[in-house]
């Protein structure tokens, strides 16, 4: 056992239950080869932050992050299918000038489709190997976006950072004893096509059929938080409805639109339309959902 490692664990914890930690990974790694002892190690380390962070299965936060994180894989679903979208749409408006891809730009479509599908696999079955391989490919994206300068199809490099290391953080402090059930992960399958497919649309329409009438209002609309906090919002009222809590319903889209609302932040700034409809939308589905779930009480019968 790597006392490095051991440090990580609060001081407290590791005296009431270090000898066990130990004994674990001794047994994990006998025999085992340098990858599985580099994983095991890894997996040790996430558990340690974890436990330090107090992001337990036993905690509130890390309930909290439990529940956000399927949500966050929509989004990220949702982002990578519309970053190649938009690609193979400039491929096609750039197609007279000779078929043009630069180096960025096919680092990052490989990085799109990988993440698309880890994001696959975490919600088909494959939670947690999806869940690290999504981790993984995000950090490579930040270091991709901070090196290169690039974010994407004329991307902001800086928002990609910040999108990328808040989705990390959220699908790597999930407690890997809270894997999501098949209801859930199908609810943040169907949040993943609801984000998406309206967003291909306008892209779709703005490049072709309105670039001469609406200006920049449609590409805005697609680069913002709106439509995704919007379904999030919606995802939301599935999942209480599902039997989960109202306050962690509400507080787990929240949470897993803090990325998105980062992201556009750092791309266009933030200005009052589009911080409102975010806004407006939880505390509607707050003012619902507390609605729904207040108990019925009714008026005190006279005698």
């Amino acid at each position: 056992m790597t006392t490095p490692v051991m440090r990580l664990y609060p001081a407290e914890y590791r005296t009431r239950h270090g000898h066990e930690i130990a004994e674990v990974y001794r047994q994990a790694v006998d025999g085992a080869g340098r990858l599985a002892r580099s994983r095991e190690a890894t997996d040790l380390a996430a558990h340690a932050l974890r436990i330090r962070l107090r992001l337990s299965s036993d905690r509130r936060a890390g309930r909290l992050f439990a529940a956000a994180a399927p949500f966050v894989v929509a989004v990220l679903a949702a982002h990578a299918g519309l970053e190649l979208f938009k690609l193979a749409a400039f491929l096609l408006d750039t197609r007279d000038d000779g078929l043009y891809l630069g180096a960025a730009d096919a680092v990052f479509a490989g990085l799109w489709v990988a993440l698309l599908a880890a994001a696959g696999g975490a919600l088909g079955g494959r939670w947690p190997v999806g869940r690290w391989c999504l981790a993984a490919l995000l950090t490579v994206g930040a270091l991709l976006a901070a090196t290169v300068g690039r974010g994407g199809v004329l991307g902001a490099p800086g928002a990609l950072v910040v999108f990328a290391v808040l989705s990390a953080a959220i699908l790597v402090g999930c407690p890997p004893d809270m894997a999501p059930d098949w209801r859930v992960r199908r609810m943040a399958s169907g949040a993943a096509v609801a984000i998406w497919a309206p967003l291909a649309v306008l892209c779709v329409m703005w490049r072709t059929l309105f670039a001469d009438h609406i200006g920049i209002a449609l590409p805005l609309l697609a680069e913002s938080n709106m439509w995704p906090c919007l379904i999030l919002a919606v995802s939301a009222c599935a999942f209480a409805r599902g039997g989960g809590s109202a306050r962690l319903a509400l507080a787990a889209m929240v949470t897993a639109a803090l990325p998105v609302v980062a992201h556009d932040a750092a791309i266009t700034g933030y200005h009052p339309a589009q911080a409102a409809v975010p806004a407006i939308s939880f505390l509607l589905t707050a003012a619902f959902l507390f609605a729904r779930t207040a108990p019925n009480r009714a008026p005190a019968q006279r005698s």
